[in-house]
């Protein structure tokens, strides 16, 4: 096969799946998959190689490129991580049409990022949504989906997210879901609030919904909850963030914090910290904390803003947004 008959089949299957995450995927998370495949693209042709040819020490030394402040681009750990993630998840797809044998990203390395990022920035706890993106592609069952999602889009905590009754709380028609706040025993002013969800999250819903896949874990026909149990009418909040674990863990996100006094390990990515994703990322796209403080059902706003804990580059990246042009 020539050189460029293989260069026209690898275009034409980036093409393909730049068509999918365009249809199922953010506007966000498509720009910086095209970014990291045409950069990589450009890497594997500078060392007369291909995207179909590529193998893991290929992949090793273009992370050590990236990282190269001097002869290389010079990247922080945190957006080499991403890249990985985003050439990972196409390779994934390479994998499911037959184009490549094997995922050369699997094997790869990444706990020195892990440990860079996480000595860094120990106490920030949100997601970037290229972390969220890697774990929904990790998921292999619709109750997962449909759990990431949830958290994602409204911002619950997970004892809120499994009481949640299909018909009393659910409105598809407006995309709204009624939560009744988790914590009214010390926020009594605030006693239900509403939250919204996407269009992608609706398909979800449709999967779950009405086309019985919700049915295969329902323990009884009369649960009236969203996200139901074989055990139960819906799981303990506890099983909410086992299953976060199990997620994060197989899209390879998760990482290990500290130990505490009993010997629990904590980790990064649980159920809660995707309630820090959720306020963190509103606020970085503009959205006033009053509004965030309702919809996360914080009596006091000093509460909302616990949630706010940014990283140095992102108060970097404001300061040059928000700077006056003189």
């Amino acid at each position: 096969m020539s050189s460029q008959a293989t260069s026209i089949e690898v275009a034409i299957a980036v093409s393909k799946y730049l068509r999918r995450v365009r249809a199922r995927q953010s506007p966000h998370t498509l720009k910086n998959r095209r970014i990291a495949a045409a950069q990589f693209d450009e890497w594997c042709r500078r060392n007369g190689s291909s995207l179909f040819e590529a193998d893991e020490w290929l992949v090793e030394d273009w992370i050590d490129y990236m990282l190269d402040d001097e002869g290389g681009e010079g990247f922080a750990p945190r957006t080499v991580r991403n890249k990985i993630y985003d050439i990972s998840a196409l390779y994934q797809y390479l994998k499911k049409r037959n184009h490549v044998d094997e995922n050369p990203v699997e094997d790869v390395d990444t706990s020195d990022l892990t440990g860079t990022i996480m000595d860094e920035y120990a106490e920030v706890r949100y997601l970037e949504p290229e972390e969220y993106e890697a774990m929904l592609d990790a998921c292999s069952r619709v109750r997962d989906e449909l759990l990431l999602r949830l958290l994602w889009n409204c911002g619950v905590r997970a004892e809120e997210a499994v009481n949640i009754e299909v018909e009393a709380h659910l409105d598809r028609d407006k995309r709204e879901i009624t939560i009744k706040t988790g914590k009214q025993g010390r926020t009594s002013d605030v006693k239900s609030r509403t939250v919204y969800y996407s269009r992608r999250m609706e398909r979800t819903l449709r999967d779950w919904l009405d086309r019985g896949a919700r049915n295969k874990y329902m323990s009884s026909d009369s649960s009236s909850h969203l996200i139901v149990s074989k055990q139960a009418d819906h799981p303990q909040p506890k099983r909410v963030t086992e299953i976060i674990d199990e997620i994060a863990t197989d899209a390879g996100v998760q990482d290990e914090l500290w130990e505490d006094a009993s010997g629990r390990k904590r980790y990064r990515v649980t159920a809660h910290s995707f309630r820090h994703s959720y306020a963190v990322h509103r606020v970085k796209q503009g959205m006033p904390i009053v509004y965030l403080q309702e919809l996360m059902g914080h009596a006091d706003i000093e509460q909302t803003r616990k949630y706010l804990k940014f990283r140095k580059d992102d108060i970097r990246e404001a300061e040059k947004k928000y700077a006056p042009r003189i």
